[in-house]
């Protein structure tokens, strides 16, 4: 009954145990190419520190691998993230990978943030990111100056202290026109947080999901362009 069943010979053990792990395997790249990418320091820095409490660990290099072929093939114009909202979707205290990617109005929405050490540690992360005394605010908005490789711009960060879960009145809900939206095994009281409809219909014209290594760019006429990152 299972002779019609082949292993893919183009596949290794280990690439297949990498993809069985949801794995995408990106490029190697030096510190000096990554920096030409970015274009600045602060963002450099921010792509290095990019964590993850999502199991196992080493999934924070999928994180980076994203941010970099997304640089690269300019697949989020800088307009996109210059002048419409960054959502973060179970963002816990990860502003590190929000900011590789170019958010400059950044909401972070996770239950955890209404834990002041989990404020306090955000806040800690910025400033070791700037490098610089800047005042950054201790509330629910942040601001502070981030060099995205043309000289200080102001970034705004939101922190939501709710749960997405669209069905839940005291759930968090989603503004119009956002530019980005961003999910990376998120949570929420009902399990795992799926791209839905609402998420879908909050996007500015042009706006994308990014749900871990796959972008979604909704059409017009229920059309949507679908890319995956890595391999």
């Amino acid at each position: 009954m299972y002779e019609n069943f082949q292993q893919p010979s183009s596949e290794s053990k280990e690439q297949r145990l990498k993809r069985m792990l949801g794995f995408r395997i990106f490029p190697k790249r030096t510190p000096e190419e990554k920096l030409a990418l970015l274009g600045s320091e602060e963002r450099l820095r921010s792509l290095d520190a990019i964590t993850t409490t999502t199991y196992p660990l080493s999934k924070k290099e999928i994180k980076k691998g994203a941010v970099l072929e997304i640089t690269e093939r300019n697949l989020l114009p800088v307009e996109l993230l210059t002048e419409h909202p960054l959502v973060y979707i179970g963002s816990g205290t990860d502003i590190e990978y929000p900011l590789a990617l170019g958010g400059r109005d950044i909401r972070m929405i996770d239950p955890i943030l209404s834990d002041e050490r989990a404020k306090a540690e955000l806040i800690e992360k910025i400033r070791q990111l700037i490098k610089e005394d800047q005042k950054i605010g201790d509330g629910q908005k942040l601001g502070f100056l981030f060099d995205f490789g043309n000289g200080k711009e102001e970034v705004s960060v939101e922190l939501v202290e709710k749960p997405y879960s669209p069905e839940d009145a005291e759930g968090y809900v989603i503004p119009d026109n956002v530019g980005l939206i961003v999910l990376y095994a998120a949570q929420s009281p009902g399990g795992r947080v799926a791209v839905d409809e609402n998420m879908k219909s909050k996007l500015v014209e042009g706006g994308a999901i990014l749900e871990e290594t796959t972008i979604i760019k909704p059409g017009k006429n229920g059309e949507e362009n679908i890319i995956e990152l890595g391999e």
